[in-house]
């Protein structure tokens, strides 16, 4: 059995009225709670030419998914519907525009590169994602198989746009296997029987079996949005329609805002960035020479501190430092004199963050120990090793001096 395919040469048809021929528990990997309908015809589009199944109802019955499995249109529904039935399909109308402004965009995009260039398409697949607000957003995502530049790229957006103006029309024909020996078309894979045809009059004439648009002008626009190399030709991305439309609302806004914090006019953000990247650049670099001169003004102290005093633990506290200047602190001080140095740093209002580290000839004076010392009488975290500890400690500063000097 056949069932008649109404999506291929009516693709605004979204609703009609069709006779169930068959109707069976699903045995498919995957589908086993389905069960496996036919009908006489459909208005469902399966999964197929890189984008997925329609979405709609049986009546009240929802269609999990629609396949196409020897020629023949499977509609996968979470109820049983007895062969013989009449039931009245119907498909969610905006998905399938969205998806199919996106699939011709993409045919008109390599049509216009095919005939400058006479790159094939090699692969194609329309993306499907929610956000966090559970929206929906579609791009088309697409290969050929050679190189273009960023300034030829412009120009074919350009020119696909300028299809979409001139509102030419999109159609579909089934040609025989005699007719289709006549007419030059792109197609990813050699079709013997059951050709299709997506014609976008004067741009382009490809294999497809997704349900098509009416003319160019209802893609409404298209927006290149990603473009990279790829196995020795490009990969691009785009938008086209109500998705293109969503895509540039939200970088508007996003431009918008950008305007706002860097005091730029519209237009003037990328320049704005450079100038406000240099004075950070311009920045790091003195607060690095700053860093390094605090760091040598503490080794200083440190180093008078080590020597004046008999003390084995030798407690330093150093506000402004950061956890890379603490641990080259211990470690190029640690082997100076028999001792136990603590480096206090990055005080907040809680405390401290330490590192510790002990010179090798003091074997017996274990770390591991001294770290649960502090846990136990100080409330700190963390651990390590006998030669090095680190972690937080709550407290003031002279608290903390207080209790090494237990030891």
């Amino acid at each position: 059995m056949k069932t008649e395919r109404l999506f291929d040469t009516d693709a605004f048809l979204d609703t009609c009225e069709v006779s169930v021929l068959e109707c069976k528990k699903s045995i498919r990997e995957g589908y086993t709670e389905c069960f496996e309908v036919i009908t006489d015809s459909t208005v469902f589009a399966p999964e197929g030419g890189g984008q997925k199944c329609d979405e709609g109802f049986f009546d009240d019955i929802k269609v999990i998914d629609v396949q196409e499995f020897d020629g023949e249109i499977i509609h996968f529904l979470e109820k049983e519907i007895p062969a013989g039935t009449k039931t009245t399909q119907k498909i969610n109308t905006d998905l399938r525009f969205r998806r199919m402004q996106n699939h011709n965009a993409e045919h008109l995009i390599c049509g216009i590169i095919h005939k400058k260039f006479g790159y094939e398409n090699v692969g194609f697949h329309l993306s499907e994602n929610y956000d966090e607000n559970n929206n929906l957003h579609i791009e088309a995502i697409m290969d050929v198989d050679g190189p273009i530049s960023p300034e030829d790229l412009r120009e074919i957006e350009l020119t696909a746009n300028k299809a979409i103006s001139e509102n030419v029309p999109i159609y579909a024909v089934l040609p025989t296997p005699e007719e289709a020996k006549d007419i030059p078309y792109r197609s990813k894979l050699d079709i013997t029987e059951n050709l299709r045809l997506v014609i976008i009059d004067g741009y382009d004439v490809c294999a497809c079996c997704a349900p098509c648009l009416d003319s160019s002008a209802q893609i409404q626009l298209v927006k290149i949005v990603d473009f990279m190399p790829h196995r020795g030709g490009m990969r691009l991305t785009l938008k086209a329609g109500l998705d293109a439309v969503c895509d540039y609302i939200r970088l508007h806004d996003d431009n918008k805002g950008a305007m706002k914090i860097l005091s730029c006019e519209r237009g003037e953000c990328a320049e704005a960035v450079k100038r406000m990247n240099d004075k950070l650049t311009e920045a790091h670099d003195e607060k690095v020479a700053l860093k390094r001169y605090i760091t040598v003004m503490l080794e200083k102290e440190l180093k008078e501190k080590i020597f004046n005093s008999s003390k084995t633990f030798i407690v330093y506290a150093a506000d402004s430092i950061d956890e890379i200047q603490a641990r080259a602190l211990v470690n190029d001080n640690v082997v100076l004199a028999e001792k136990v140095i603590v480096i206090l740093f990055d005080k907040t209002d809680d405390g401290y963050r330490f590192v510790a580290g002990k010179n090798e000839k003091l074997a017996d004076v274990s770390l591991r120990d001294i770290a649960g010392k502090m846990r136990e009488g100080l409330n700190a975290r963390g651990g390590g090793s006998e030669q090095m500890i680190q972690g937080s400690v709550p407290g003031e500063a002279d608290d903390i001096i207080t209790f090494f000097e237990r030891f």
